[in-house]
C-alpha cells in the first residue's frame, strides 16, 4: 500500500488554518495554543507506540517462521503460536492507529474537498472532528467496560493464559488515543476558522452551526423518529446509504464514515444501548483475527522491497532484455512493473517507484512523452493484480474466499494483461517509430549480469506463491515467509540501512493500522447492512429485471470503474462487496473469477480520464519534464483498451481465470 500522504489521506485534514504558529497561529488565538499543547502531548506518545507496534509486526513474521520451521522440520508447531500472533495483531493495530491519524494516512475521498476553499473544508472537518471524538470516545469507554468485566471474571486466553482485560485494554488505549488526534484536529480547524472570521460574532454563530450540526449526526435516529416515526428497515438503510456516500464524498475517511454510518443506523434499527453493545464487541473482534495477520506481513513484505531499491534492479533488467526492441525502454518498463508487482502488490507504489526509474532513462533515448508517462501508469496498475495483492487478501476476507485461490486466479491475468501492456507499446512503435526508438545494444553478459541481480526477488515470489499453490504452505505462513525473506534480501542490499527498514517498518504498520480502522468500520455497517434487508432486496431487484445476467454483470462493472477513478482500491471493496456480492453469487458468476475482473475494472479506473489516481502520481514524478496531464492521458488509452479485451477474454473463457486455483484442490486444501 505504498502511497504517498497526498493519495492516502485527505490533503485537506491537517490543514484549514492557525496550527497556533508562524503566520496563521495568533497570540490570542486559543483554539490553536490548546491544539498545539494536546498534540505536544499526544504525538510523542503514540510515537513511541506506533515504533513499537513497528517492531512487533518485524517479530510476527520471524515468530511464523520458526514455528514453520517447528512445523515442517520437527513436525512439531509450537504451542499456542496462533493466540500468540492473534494478540500481536491487536498490540500492533490500536498501538499505531494514533500516530496513523497524526501522520494523515487515514484514507479519505478528496475529490470535493480539493476544489472547496479553505475555510468550507475547516467547517466540514470541525463537523467530522465531532462525529470522530463521539465515535471512538465511545469505543474507548465500551473497551474499558468491556476489560472491566474479564477482569472481574477472570477471562484468559485458553492456551496461553492471557488475560483479556489486557487485551480489551489495547482496544481501549489505543481508540482514546486516537479520540485526543480528533480533538486536537478539531481544534486546528476551529483555529483556521478564527483566522478567517476574526469577527466574534460571526465566528460564534459558525462554532454554533458546527456544535448543532455534530449534534444532530449523533443524535440522528431520534430526529428521524421525530421527524418521520417509524421507518422501515430498507428506508433506514437508503437514507444512511446515502448520508455514507455524501459525508464520503465530503473528506470524512472513509473507515471513520463507515463506523459512524453504523453505529448511528443502528441506534434507530435496535435503540441506542444495543447499538453500543455491538460496538463493544466489534471494536476488539474486528481486529481479533489470526488470519488477519496476513495483512501486515505482505504489506511489510512490499515496503521492505520498496525501500531496498529492487524496482531498479527489475527495472535494469526489463531493459537489458526488451531495451534492442521497438519501444524497449517502455516495454522493459511494463515488465519492471510486472515484476515489482509480484513483490510490492500495490499500484501506486508500483508507479511511483518504476516513474522515477524509468522516466528520466525514455526522456534521455527521446521517448514521446505520452508513450513514458502511459507506459508508467499503466503498468502501475498491475501492482493489484499479480500476487501477492493486498487486494486480494481484503477481497477474500470480505468475501470469505481463499486467499490462496485468489492470489492463484490473479497469476495467467497478471500475465496476459502484462503481455498485452507490452504489445500494445510494440505495436504503437512499429507503427511510429518516432514514439520509441531503439536504446543501445547490450551484451549478452550484462543481459545475464542483471537478470542474475533479481534472482533473490525471483525466489521469493517462487517460495510464496509455490508454497500455497503446493499446500505447504497456508496465505497467512507465506506472508511470514514473504516478510522474513524480504528482511534479509534488503538487509543485503546495496544502500539499504537502519533508517530505510525503520521507514519500512512504519509504513507497513501505519497502512495495517488504516485497514484495520476500515475493518471494524466493515463491521458496525455491515451488521446495519444486514439488519435494513438491503442485500437481498438489492438481489430480488436484480434478479426481477428482464435482462441477461451480463447487462446486470456489465453495470456492477462501470459501477466499479467509476469507484476506480476516485477511491482506493481497499476501502472501495469494502464498502461495496457487502451489498454486491450476495448479487453476483446470486446471478450464477463464480466469486474467485469475480474477484479477478473486479480488480481489473478498478485498476482500470486508477488511468481513465478524467480523473485516475495512478495518473495524478505519474504527473507528480514527471513535472520537472513540463509533462502536461492531457499527455498522459492520452498515452494511457492504449492499455484501457488492452484492459477492455482482456476482461472480455476472460469473460468469455472463465476457465483461464479458474484454472489454476481449481488445481489446486487437487494437491492440498487451503485456508
Amino acid at each position: 500500500m505504498g502511497k504517498s500522504d497526498e493519495i492516502v489521506g485527505n490533503p485537506l485534514v491537517f490543514q484549514g488554518g492557525g496550527n497556533g504558529s508562524g503566520q496563521h497561529g495568533k497570540p490570542d488565538d486559543t483554539f490553536a495554543k490548546l491544539g498545539q499543547l494536546i498534540h505536544a502531548l499526544l504525538e510523542p506518545i503514540a510515537r513511541y507506540l506506533c515504533y513499537a507496534a513497528a517492531i512487533v509486526t518485524l517479530l510476527m513474521s520471524i515468530f511464523m517462521v520458526v514455528d514453520l520451521f517447528s512445523r515442517l522440520v520437527f513436525n512439531n508447531p509450537l504451542s499456542g503460536m496462533i493466540e500468540l500472533q492473534t494478540f500481536m495483531l491487536v498490540f500492533m493495530a490500536f498501538f499505531s492507529i494514533a500516530y496513523t491519524m497524526l501522520k494523515n494516512q487515514h484514507v479519505a475521498v478528496d475529490l470535493i474537498t480539493s476544489v472547496l476553499s479553505a475555510p468550507v473544508n475547516s467547517f466540514l472537518q470541525s463537523v467530522f472532528s465531532i462525529w470522530g471524538i463521539f465515535l471512538f470516545g465511545s469505543m474507548s469507554w465500551l473497551s474499558t467496560t468491556r476489560a472491566l468485566e474479564a477482569f472481574e471474571n477472570e477471562e484468559f486466553s485458553d492456551i496461553i493464559q492471557m488475560p483479556y482485560w489486557v487485551l480489551y485494554s489495547f482496544a481501549a488505549i489505543g481508540t482514546l488515543l486516537l479520540t485526543v488526534a480528533i480533538l486536537a484536529l478539531l481544534l486546528t480547524h476551529l483555529s483556521g476558522l478564527y483566522q478567517y472570521h476574526r469577527n466574534r460574532t460571526k465566528l460564534a454563530l459558525i462554532i454554533a452551526a458546527i456544535a448543532v450540526i455534530g449534534i444532530a449526526g449523533i443524535y440522528s435516529a431520534e430526529l428521524l423518529k421525530l421527524l418521520f416515526g417509524d421507518l422501515s428497515s430498507t428506508t433506514v438503510g437508503i437514507l444512511y446509504t446515502l448520508f455514507l456516500m455524501i459525508i464520503l464524498m465530503l473528506g470524512f475517511p472513509v473507515g471513520f464514515a463507515m463506523a459512524f454510518t453504523g453505529l448511528t443506523g443502528l441506534m434507530f434499527l435496535i435503540g441506542q444501548d444495543v447499538a453500543f453493545n455491538v460496538s463493544k464487541i466489534n471494536t476488539y473482534d474486528a481486529v481479533a483475527h489470526y488470519f488477519f495477520t496476513v495483512i501486515p506481513f505482505f504489506l511489510l513484505m512490499g515496503f521492505l522491497i520498496l525501500h531496498a531499491g529492487i524496482g531498479a534492479k527489475l527495472y535494469n533488467a526489463g531493459i537489458k532484455v526488451f531495451g534492442r526492441l521497438p519501444g524497449g525502454l517502455a516495454i522493459g518498463t511494463v515488465a519492471g512493473c510486472g515484476g515489482f508487482a509480484a513483490i510490492c502488490g500495490e499500484s501506486v507504489a508500483a508507479a511511483a517507484t518504476m516513474g522515477s526509474v524509468s522516466l528520466p532513462e525514455m526522456k534521455k533515448y527521446n521517448y514521446d512523452d505520452s508513450l513514458a508517462t502511459g507506459s508508467v501508469a499503466a503498468g502501475g496498475t498491475l501492482g493489484i493484480l499479480i500476487p501477492p495483492s493486498i487486494g486480494f487478501v481484503v477481497y477474500g476476507i470480505i468475501t470469505e474466499q481463499s486467499i490462496g485461490k485468489m492470489f492463484m486466479a490473479g497469476i495467467i491475468p497478471g500475465i496476459i494483461l502484462t503481455t498485452g501492456f507490452c504489445l500494445a507499446v510494440y505495436v504503437q512503435c512499429i507503427l511510429n517509430p518516432k514514439l520509441g526508438p531503439k536504446s543501445k545494444r547490450f551484451t549478452l553478459q550484462q543481459i545475464a549480469r542483471s537478470i542474475f541481480d533479481i534472482w533473490p526477488v525471483a525466489a521469493l515470489f517462487a517460495a510464496v506463491i509455490g508454497g500455497i499453490y503446493s499446500g505447504i504452505l497456508t496465505p497467512t505462513e507465506a506472508g511470514g515467509v514473504g516478510a522474513s525473506g524480504a528482511l534479509l534480501i534488503a538487509l543485503f542490499s546495496k544502500g539499504f540501512n537502519r533508517q530505510k527498514l525503520f521507514n519500512a517498518l512504519l509504513e507497513a504498520t501505519t497502512t495495517s493500522a488504516m485497514i484495520f480502522t476500515i475493518l471494524i468500520g466493515v463491521g458496525l455497517l455491515g451488521y446495519f447492512v444486514t439488519l435494513t434487508d438491503i442485500p437481498r432486496e438489492f438481489a430480488n431487484f436484480l434478479g426481477s429485471l428482464d435482462v441477461s445476467r451480463y447487462v446486470i454483470f456489465i453495470l456492477i462493472l462501470l459501477l466499479y470503474l467509476v469507484l476506480g477513478m476516485v477511491m482506493n482500491i481497499i476501502p472501495m471493496m469494502m464498502l461495496t462487496l457487502p451489498i454486491l456480492f450476495p448479487t453476483v453469487v446470486g446471478l450464477g458468476f463464480d466469486p474467485i473469477w469475480f474477484g479477478v475482473i473486479m480488480v481489473i475494472m478498478m485498476e482500470m479506473g486508477q488511468i481513465t480520464p478524467p480523473i485516475g489516481i495512478n495518473v495524478f502520481v505519474i504527473h507528480g514524478v514527471a513535472k520537472k519534464y513540463d509533462v502536461r496531464m492531457a499527455t498522459i492521458y492520452r498515452g494511457i488509452i492504449p492499455f484501457v483498451i488492452v484492459e477492455v479485451l482482456v476482461i472480455i477474454l476472460l469473460t468469455i473463457f472463465p476457465e483461464i481465470t479458474l484454472w489454476l486455483p481449481n488445481s489446486m484442490d487437487v494437491l492440498a486444501p487451503l485456508e
